[in-house]
């Protein structure tokens, strides 16, 4: 039987994290994962902080950045939220695998939205900058702690405005939620296997806490947010800077 023990992560290698998985089990799992996020409610949560940003700026327009984004479903769903809501916003999706990339930009022209796609590893080149918001979600479980710390410093340093995080929390509930969901919205093995995997190397809110702590020099704001998951907030704000433009 596995250890299934939560008092402390268990950070373990997933198989959507492997290079070598195959294409077509890539996109069946990319496709669950979208699944999963639109019935766990994540993208309106964000977007309600989104659209508040919006309101407050003088053209009512943001220029995102996401970070790992996956197939891209959280962020193109913001797009098209805010279009029906009357305001602007920006796209710039960054992933490691060029099959996410592909799949972002088959989502975006299924939903009449345009985004800039970069195929980009983020934790060892340096993100661009110039951005009024950056979001991550559900990539900081994958994560050491050190590189949780180096990408948290790495997104402030990429974003004018604040960045919002959303992730798993580590919890026996959530454990039992997701694996549960998992099976029940999809039919991807990896995202069976890999559901378990990421809630036992998941950060519960006070660990994700002092990993702000010891990146930022002080706390930010975490909210949980049910099921399984929270959402911190980094308030920062600095000059602008221009907006990056990619060939």
């Amino acid at each position: 039987m596995p250890n299934l023990s939560l008092a402390h992560r268990n950070l373990q290698a997933e198989a959507m994290d492997d290079p070598d998985l195959p294409r077509d089990e890539h996109e069946l799992a990319l496709r669950g994962l979208a699944r999963l996020n639109r019935c766990s409610g994540v993208a309106s949560a964000m977007y309600r902080r989104l659209r508040r940003l919006a309101m407050t700026s003088e053209n009512q327009t943001l220029h995102l950045l996401d970070v790992a984004s996956g197939s891209g479903d959280v962020p193109l769903r913001w797009a098209q939220w805010a279009q029906k809501d009357g305001w602007n916003l920006k796209l710039t999706l960054l992933d490691l695998r060029s099959v996410a990339v592909e799949e972002q930009q088959r989502r975006a022209h299924a939903a009449d939205v345009h985004v800039l796609s970069i195929q980009h590893d983020c934790l060892h080149s340096p993100l661009p900058s110039g951005f009024d918001v950056a979001t991550c979600s559900l990539f900081m479980h994958h994560l050491e702690t050190q590189q949780a710390v180096q990408l948290l410093q790495a997104m402030r340093e990429a974003s004018n405005g604040p960045v919002i995080i959303c992730d798993l929390e580590r919890s026996y509930l959530n454990l039992a939620l997701v694996a549960l969901a998992s099976r029940l919205l999809s039919r991807s093995e990896v995202v069976h296997r890999d559901a378990t995997l990421s809630i036992q190397g998941a950060f519960t809110i006070p660990e994700f806490q002092t990993i702000s702590q010891q990146a930022l020099g002080h706390p930010i704001k975490i909210q949980r947010l049910f099921p399984c998951r929270f959402v911190a907030t980094i308030d920062h704000v600095v000059s602008k800077q221009p907006i990056p433009s990619f060939a």
